[in-house]
C-alpha cells in the first residue's frame, strides 16, 4: 500500500488534504462490523463541495501529502503495540486504510476535473471581458470623432450600440463573479485577478451607462438641430429641456463615482488587460475638459428657454456694421434687423436700412443728446441708433443701442443685441460660395462684397434702389442692396450641407473671439456666463500689464478697409519689476480702392493702459486729454491721414510694479486686446533684466537672445503673453 501512496503527487491540486485529521476517528473502525458496506462513503458531502476549491492551484500545500507514508508506519507501530496489549483483526484495519486511500484518490480525481472546468470558465470570462473593454474603447473613439462632425447621427448610433454591448457584458460578468465564494478572492494568482475584475467591472458598467446617456442626449440634439437654420424644422420643447437636464444630472452623478473608483484602483488591477493603463491615463487627461463641459452645460441649460425661445419665441436686435467707417464698437451701424428664435431655431431674420428707424424719428423732431462720455464725436448734431456704438465696451454699447432703438420707436421686445462685421459676412461667403442677386443682376463674392455694397449704397448704383422691391416691403433706401443680399445669404445658409454647416458653426465660434460677431444678453446670468469665458467683447481690467488701442473714424468716409495697421511694442523690464513700453502705432493708407466721402481720414484714438501708468513722451498725434474708465487709464489723441501717406504715433510709458514677485520668482503677464472691426499686425519684444535666469515664456513668445523674447502675428483676438523668471 505504501508504494501506491507514493504516486499521489499526481493529485497536486488537492488542498483538501487538510481533512486528514479526521483519520483520528478511525479507532472506531473496530466497532463497525459492516466495513464491507462502503456505499455509505457516497454520503460524504465534504467531497461534493470540493469544486469550490478546485479552481485553486495550491501547490504550496502539497507537503501535507508527504505525510501519507505515515499510514505505513502507523501500521507497523500498531503491530508492535497490539503485540504488547491486545490483538485486533488485521483485515478490518487494512480495509479502513484502503477505504481512506480510496476516498482521497476519488476526491482528488474529482477535484482535478472540477479545476479543469473552472479553469476553462476563467479563460472564457477573460475573453468576454476583453471583448467588453474593446466595445467600450470603440464607443469612446466614435464619440471623439464627433469633434469633426458633431451632427453625425450614424456615428452617435454606432457609439450607443458599442456602449450598450459593453454594458451588457460588464453586467453579466459582474453578476457571475460576485456569485463566487468569498475564499476565491484570497487565492494567489487567480484571486488577485478576481479582485482586479471585481474592482474594474463596476467602473466599466458606469462608464458604459454614461456613454449610453450621452448618446441619447446627442441623438436628441441632432434630431432637432441637424438643420438649425431651417425655419420649418421642429425645435426643442420644454419636455426636451427636462430630458436633457435629467441626463445631465445622471452623467454628473455617475462621473463622480467613476472618478472616485479610478482614483482607488491599484497597480495590480491594471494588469488584467494591457490596454487598461492607456485607458486610465486617457481618462485622467480628459476628465478636466469633460467636467468643464458639464459645468458649462449645467449653467446654460436653465437659461436655454429664454435665450433660444423654447416655449416662447425670443427676439434679438441685429446690427450690421460697416467697418470701413470705423467706430469703437466695430463700425457704423448701416443696417439693422430683428432675428427671432423659436425652439432654438432661427425662424426669421429681416435686415433693413437703419435710416428707416433714424429718419422718421428725426423728421418728427426727435432729438437724443450725446452722453457726456461721447462729446468728442462731433460729426453729427444729435445722437441716433446709427452711432449708438461709440464705446469699445460692447455691453455698454449694446445697452445704448437698445435704449436708442426704443426711443426712436422700435416696438419688438428684445432679449439682447448681436453685432456683425463685414469680415464675418465675407467668411460666410467663402463657405456658401458666390451669391446671385438677380434683382440687381449681380453675383456677390467674398472679394467684391464691400465694393458692391458701397456701389449701390453710395455710388451711382444707388439709383437702382428705386427699381427693386424690398423683402420687408418698406420704402426704398440706400441700403436696399444689403437687405436683398442678406435675404439671399440666409437662404443659402439654410440649405448648407452637414459638412458646410459644421464649418459655419465653427466660424461663429471663431468670430466670437475675433469680435466679428459680438453678443450681449439682457439676462444678467447669461451675460455673466459670456463674461466668465471672455466672450462678452468687454473692456477687460487685468491685474497685470495691458494695452487696448481703439480707433474711431470721424472723417465721414469709407477708407477703413484701405488702411493697414501695425503695432510695435518694445517692453523692457528692470530689476525692480517696473516695465517701460516703447510703443509705435503705424497707419498706412497705401492700398488702392474706391473711397466714398472725405479724402481725409480723421481718427480719434484712445489708448487703454493699466491704472497708475505714466505717459513719459508722446509724438505723432494731437493729445486730447486723459481719463479713467473700466478700471483703466485712458489717453486720447487725434490725427489725420491722406491717401498714399503713412503716419506713426510714438508713446513711451511706464507701468510701475507690473511684474509680480512670488515665492518661485518673478511673473509678468501682458494682455493685449483686439478692437472690433480692425486688423492689427503685432510686433512684440520683451527684454528681461540681465540677471534673469530659468526663463519660461508663455503665450507664444520665442527667445531671440538669452534675455529677450519676440512675437509677431496678426492680432486676431484678445491675447495674453507672459514670462516667468528668477533674478
Amino acid at each position: 500500500m505504501a508504494g501506491k501512496v507514493d504516486t499521489l503527487p499526481e493529485v497536486d491540486v488537492l488542498p483538501e488534504v487538510d481533512v486528514l485529521p479526521e483519520v483520528d476517528v478511525l479507532s472506531e473502525v473496530d466497532t463497525l462490523p459492516e466495513v464491507d458496506t462502503p456505499p455509505e462513503v457516497d454520503t460524504l458531502s465534504v467531497v461534493d463541495i470540493l469544486p469550490e476549491v478546485d479552481i485553486l492551484p495550491e501547490v504550496d500545500i502539497l507537503p501535507e501529502v508527504d505525510t501519507l507514508p505515515e499510514v505505513d508506519t502507523l501500521k507497523g507501530d500498531d503491530k508492535q503495540s497490539i503485540k504488547g496489549k491486545r490483538k485486533i483483526a488485521r483485515r478490518p484495519y487494512f480495509v479502513a486504510c484502503a477505504l481512506l486511500l480510496l476516498l482521497l484518490c476519488t476526491g482528488s480525481l474529482f477535484s482535478l476535473v472540477e479545476y479543469q472546468t473552472y479553469n476553462a470558465k476563467y479563460h472564457d470570462d477573460m475573453s468576454l471581458a476583453r471583448e467588453g473593454i474593446q466595445h467600450l474603447r470603440t464607443g469612446v473613439a466614435l464619440l471623439e470623432t464627433l469633434q469633426q462632425n458633431p451632427l453625425d447621427a450614424p456615428i452617435v448610433q454606432k457609439a450607443r450600440q458599442e456602449f450598450t454591448a459593453a454594458l451588457m457584458i460588464s453586467s453579466r460578468l459582474d453578476s457571475e463573479l460576485k456569485s463566487l465564494p468569498g475564499i476565491s478572492a484570497s487565492v494567489p494568482v487567480y484571486g488577485a485577478r478576481l479582485n482586479a475584475a471585481l474592482h474594474l467591472l463596476p467602473l466599466s458598467i458606469e462608464v458604459s451607462q454614461t456613454g449610453v446617456i450621452i448618446c441619447d442626449t446627442l441623438d436628441l440634439f441632432i434630431s432637432k438641430f441637424h438643420k438649425p437654420l431651417n425655419t420649418q424644422a421642429q425645435g426643442l420643447t420644454v419636455a426636451d429641456v427636462s430630458f436633457i437636464n435629467r441626463n445631465l444630472l445622471q452623467v454628473k452623478t455617475i462621473l463622480n463615482l467613476v472618478i472616485g473608483q479610478v482614483n482607488h484602483l491599484q497597480p495590480g488591477d491594471l494588469e488584467l488587460d494591457p490596454r487598461l493603463r492607456t485607458f486610465v491615463a486617457t481618462f485622467h487627461k480628459d476628465i478636466p475638459a469633460l467636467q468643464a463641459w458639464l459645468n458649462v452645460a449645467e449653467k446654460i441649460l436653465p437659461l436655454a428657454p429664454t435665450l433660444l425661445g423654447i416655449g416662447t419665441p425670443t427676439n434679438y436686435l441685429i446690427e450690421m456694421l460697416d467697418s470701413t467707417e470705423l467706430r469703437p464698437g466695430g463700425g457704423i451701424i448701416d443696417s439693422y434687423g430683428i432675428a427671432t428664435f423659436s425652439g432654438g431655431q432661427l425662424t426669421t431674420a429681416r435686415i433693413t436700412d437703419v435710416g428707416l428707424l433714424d429718419g422718421p424719428f428725426e423728421a418728427a423732431g426727435g432729438r437724443i443728446p450725446f452722453p457726456a462720455a461721447y462729446t468728442w464725436f462731433d460729426i453729427a448734431p444729435t445722437w441716433s441708433f446709427r452711432d449708438s456704438n461709440l464705446d469699445a465696451d460692447f455691453p455698454t454699447a449694446a445697452r445704448y443701442a437698445e435704449l436708442t432703438y426704443k426711443q426712436e420707436g422700435g416696438k419688438a421686445p428684445i432679449q439682447g443685441v448681436i453685432a456683425v462685421t463685414p469680415t464675418l459676412i465675407q467668411h460666410a461667403l467663402a463657405i456658401t460660395g458666390p451669391i446671385d442677386v438677380p434683382e440687381y443682376h449681380q453675383t456677390v463674392t467674398a472679394q467684391n462684397m464691400i465694393a458692391r455694397i458701397h456701389y449701390y449704397q453710395l455710388g451711382i448704383g444707388k439709383q437702382g434702389n428705386n427699381l427693386t422691391t424690398s423683402p420687408g416691403g418698406q420704402s426704398p433706401g440706400p441700403n436696399r442692396f444689403i437687405e436683398i443680399l442678406a435675404s439671399h445669404l440666409l437662404a443659402h445658409i439654410h440649405q448648407l450641407s452637414s459638412s458646410a454647416l459644421l464649418k459655419f458653426l465653427q466660424l461663429m465660434i471663431n468670430s466670437l473671439h475675433s469680435k466679428d460677431i459680438q453678443i450681449y444678453l439682457n439676462s444678467s446670468a447669461a451675460e455673466h456666463l459670456l463674461q466668465s469665458y471672455h466672450l462678452d467683447a468687454a473692456i477687460q481690467s487685468p491685474s497685470g500689464d495691458s494695452l487696448f488701442v481703439v480707433d474711431a473714424n470721424i472723417g465721414a468716409n469709407k477708407a477703413g478697409n484701405l488702411i493697414t495697421n501695425a503695432l510695435n511694442d518694445q517692453v523692457t523690464i528692470n530689476r525692480e519689476g517696473n516695465v517701460v513700453h516703447h510703443t509705435t502705432l503705424r497707419y498706412a493708407w497705401v492700398l488702392q480702392g474706391q473711397n466714398y466721402g472725405s479724402p481725409l481720414y480723421q481718427d480719434y484714438l484712445r489708448v487703454y493702459v493699466p491704472p497708475g501708468s505714466v505717459l513719459q513722451t508722446q509724438d505723432g498725434w494731437e493729445p486730447r486729454g486723459t481719463s479713467e474708465t473700466f478700471g483703466r487709464e485712458v489717453w486720447a489723441g487725434f490725427f489725420t491721414l491722406s491717401y498714399r501717406q503713412t503716419h506713426t504715433i510714438t508713446l513711451v510709458w511706464t507701468v510701475p510694479g507690473a511684474v509680480k514677485k512670488g515665492a518661485s520668482g518673478w511673473h509678468y503677464q501682458y494682455s493685449i486686446q483686439r478692437p472690433a472691426g480692425v486688423q492689427w499686425m503685432l510686433h512684440l519684444q520683451v527684454t528681461l533684466p540681465s540677471c534673469a535666469e530659468r526663463i519660461n515664456q508663455l503665450g507664444g513668445l520665442v527667445s531671440s537672445s538669452p534675455q529677450a523674447m519676440t512675437l509677431t502675428q496678426a492680432l486676431n483676438g484678445d491675447m495674453n503673453v507672459g514670462v516667468d523668471y528668477t533674478c
